[in-house]
């Protein structure tokens, strides 16, 4: 049976907040939830038949199956983005956090420098104090088009800094949404080859691009390979964060081994329940997943027209990807916690923009994966709020 957008657009909050899902139970029930990167839709029904399985069957002791969750995440690449990772050079990490981490630690020193790309997800921006390494912010600009890359400036941030051993990009790009072009991904490979730089590419919310831009796993640009971490997870996908497994991808043989020189207690373990549900959805959900992203390729731009037409101090642009927004309260003065003074003014709680570093100064970043009806009300409370 064909399954449509419209057979996922649903959310039971009641259920929700009974599972006691972070998301909905964080807040007093009168507060509605934009403030977690995580869809309502799932989880991908296959994973709850899995899981219900193997306990059933008591299979809840030690596991080996790393070998299984490689094979499948490696069709799912094939089929979803052309790309076709080798499963032995795919290692099985708790998060794509702990493997940004490990990359930080098996490709740079203590006096080396990291770039990242802000304003950026948040938990990045720990890195230069947990690691003791340099940060080097190749921030976006923003014009009347959305957010966009400097390519030059990231040049002359490489050429003056020799320290930069390891460019952490946000591809596709959260909070912004922004999807870089496979110019600009050939563009980024030919100066971290000129200059010598590891690229660890966060490509975890790779599933959700609409049309109008396409992702290209940065791995598969020429000359890319022999430099490349790939780090992704099937959590934004099928709404499993709560399971902890992702992984880290690589074509050339000698990154691999640096990156297993790794302590393994940095790399965490992925425990059965989190490695079934990612190995059966990325064998069986394409076409939940194309049912899904159709309906949120709907919402976003249901979001941003609303927007535009009853909130027009409020600025945003079309995201590319993921299920995100980011919202320019500026004009509104929200002072320095602008989720706070949104949550205040309407219900409806986002994520302070000032946490993603430079560049959200007066944004908040709002979650858009849920049902049209929950969405509809979340912006009927912002304009409510808001709108006088």
């Amino acid at each position: 049976m064909t399954i449509r957008p419209e057979d996922l657009d649903r959310v039971d909050v009641a259920r929700k907040v009974a599972s006691g899902a972070y998301k909905w139970t964080d807040e007093a029930p009168s507060v509605l939830p934009a403030f977690v990167a995580e869809h309502d839709l799932g989880p991908f029904p296959g994973i709850t038949d899995r899981l219900r399985d193997i306990v059933e069957m008591g299979g809840t002791g030690y596991h080996d199956r790393f070998g299984a969750m490689a094979q499948a995440f490696s069709g799912w690449s094939s089929r979803r983005h052309g790309w076709t990772p080798d499963p032995e050079l795919v290692v099985a990490t708790a998060s794509v956090l702990q493997g940004v981490w490990a990359s930080v630690e098996a490709f740079t020193g203590p006096t080396d420098a990291v770039v990242l790309t802000p304003p950026i997800y948040f938990p990045f921006n720990d890195i230069g104090r947990t690691t003791g390494r340099r940060i080097v912010d190749w921030p976006l600009v923003r014009d009347e088009d959305g957010w966009h890359y400097d390519l030059d400036h990231l040049e002359h941030l490489l050429a003056a800094d020799p320290g930069i051993r390891l460019l952490v990009l946000c591809h596709p790009h959260n909070p912004t949404g922004r999807v870089l072009t496979e110019t600009q991904l050939v563009q980024i490979v030919d100066l971290c080859t000129r200059y010598d730089v590891v690229i660890a590419s966060d490509e975890i919310h790779c599933d959700f691009v609409y049309p109008g831009a396409t992702h290209r796993p940065t791995a598969t640009i020429p000359g890319a390979g022999e430099r490349t971490v790939t780090l992704t997870s099937g959590i934004k996908t099928f709404a499993i964060g709560g399971l902890r497994a992702a992984v880290a991808s690589f074509a050339d043989e000698d990154l691999h081994r640096r990156f297993l020189g790794v302590p393994e207690q940095l790399l965490g373990g992925v425990n059965r329940f989190g490695c079934e549900a990612a190995t059966v959805a990325w064998e069986e959900a394409d076409e939940w997943t194309d049912a899904l992203v159709a309906l949120f390729n709907g919402h976003r731009r249901r979001l941003v027209d609303r927007i535009a037409a009853e909130l027009p101090d409020i600025r945003v642009h079309l995201p590319q990807s993921t299920f995100l927004a980011w919202l320019d309260l500026s004009v509104l003065e929200p002072g320095d916690r602008p989720a706070t003074w949104l949550r205040e003014r309407t219900g409806v709680r986002g994520k302070n923009g000032p946490l993603f570093g430079e560049g959200g100064e007066g944004h908040v970043r709002f979650t858009f994966g849920t049902s049209t009806a929950v969405l509809d009300e979340m912006v009927d409370r912002l304009v409510a709020g808001l709108g006088g």
